[in-house]
């Protein structure tokens, strides 16, 4: 098939990660895939990428404006984004015969969906986050057309795959049949994993020859409350430890003062932001890999890397984390919010060399056996094809909506 992925964000950064996953699927198995974004971005050379340093002018662009808009007005070019779109993927439709769109979803974006009806093509929305969860931005001031525009495009998708069971209580909700709906986790690239990647080069680096290393990736903002993490190592005082913090952000310098005044300098090393594929390195020389916080809705990309990479995960027990981490099995859950739980998590781990490789090896085997972007890619081709009904036949269906 012929595929246009459309997506409105950077196409950087962890959503970079996930657009790249599976777009390579989708290619893997002998279709094409052409991208439409406002950057003209193609995440499978830019995931991974720092959103908060420069690239080229038009990404610094839409960089700068997500962080300095003031909100209502952000919304408000985030309606007229459906004009843009709407011209841009007309053109688009018009070079090349598309059998499928799949796109990323974004608040008041619904224009996709009008145009897939009319075209006759296909639709497929992918939702992370919707109207009235937890985010790093505010909820919108226009929300009651935010949620409108959403029935919108979602009444209108052929399926609807979203990253968690909360996501998919909400979209029901909305009207959607929940035959129409597929719940995918994240997941990571098979064949990056393939081999375990190889740590030795980044303890060299940072001088932490064999030093147990507890380690965190990701953006250092404030969603992810990296001072927790912080707090647990400077009272782990009586275990020789070192925290290896991957990432950068606009927390850095105040995560370095905390580290000064709990007395932990020497201890925090801070990585930057590193390569994707670097990542891999810097996880391997993890013995320990940390989620501080998440929620009832996120299914964190780093996970699955971690696990990938075979290293025992500490991460809080929320739905989507327990849907791929079993408490003592691949890996150590605590109580969300809960630093003593926290605490004891991270003791048992730090602790314990045998739980950790026991954990860590389960925890390989389990994300390579069910958690690849291909086989995610997979299941949505299969999805689209249910009771026999193929994507021609799908066309067919539409072909008296305008």
């Amino acid at each position: 098939m012929n595929i246009l992925y459309h997506f409105r964000t950077q196409g950087r950064g962890a959503e970079g990660v996930h657009i790249a996953g599976i777009a390579r699927a989708f290619a893997e198995r002998g279709h094409v895939v052409d991208f439409s974004s406002p950057t003209g971005a193609d995440p499978r050379r830019t995931c991974g990428a720092d959103p908060f340093a420069g690239a080229d002018r038009r990404t610094r662009r839409w960089s700068w404006l997500a962080r300095h808009c003031p909100d209502t007005a952000f919304e408000l070019l985030e309606m007229g984004y459906n004009v843009t779109s709407l011209v841009r993927n007309s053109r688009l439709l018009k070079r090349r015969r598309y059998d499928l769109i799949y796109e990323r979803h974004a608040f008041f974006l619904c224009v996709t969906a009008w145009l897939a009806r009319r075209r006759r093509i296909p639709l497929v929305v992918e939702i992370n986050e919707l109207v009235g969860d937890e985010r790093v931005r505010r909820q919108p001031t226009f929300r009651r057309l935010a949620e409108r525009c959403d029935r919108f495009c979602l009444h209108r998708a052929d399926l609807v795959t979203v990253v968690s069971p909360h996501l998919q209580r909400r979209v029901v909700a909305l009207g959607v049949p929940v035959e129409r709906t597929l719940v995918l986790p994240n997941a990571v690239a098979a064949a990056d994993y393939a081999q375990p990647a190889d740590g030795r080069g980044v303890r060299r680096k940072y001088g932490l020859g064999d030093a147990l290393i507890v380690g965190f990736v990701g953006w250092l903002v404030p969603w992810h409350r990296l001072e927790d993490l912080l707090e647990a190592v400077a009272l782990a005082a009586d275990h020789d430890l070192r925290l290896l913090i991957v990432g950068n952000g606009p927390l850095r310098a105040d995560l370095e003062s905390l580290a000064a005044a709990r007395g932990i300098a020497a201890r925090v090393h801070f990585a930057g932001a590193v390569s994707h594929e670097s990542v891999r390195e810097h996880i391997a020389a993890m013995d320990v890999a940390v989620i501080p916080h998440s929620n009832e809705y996120r299914s964190p990309i780093k996970l699955f890397e971690y696990m990938g990479q075979g290293k025992a995960v500490l991460a809080p027990h929320t739905e989507p984390i327990a849907m791929v981490v079993r408490h003592g099995d691949n890996g150590v859950l605590f109580d969300p919010g809960d630093m003593s739980s926290f605490r004891d998590g991270l003791t048992r781990l730090v602790s314990e060399p045998e739980t950790r490789r026991r954990l860590g090896e389960q925890a390989r085997t389990d994300v390579l056996a069910k958690h690849t972007w291909d086989q995610n890619a997979v299941r949505i081709l299969e999805r689209l094809q249910l009771d026999g009904r193929s994507c021609a036949e799908t066309q067919q269906r539409n072909s008296g909506v305008r």
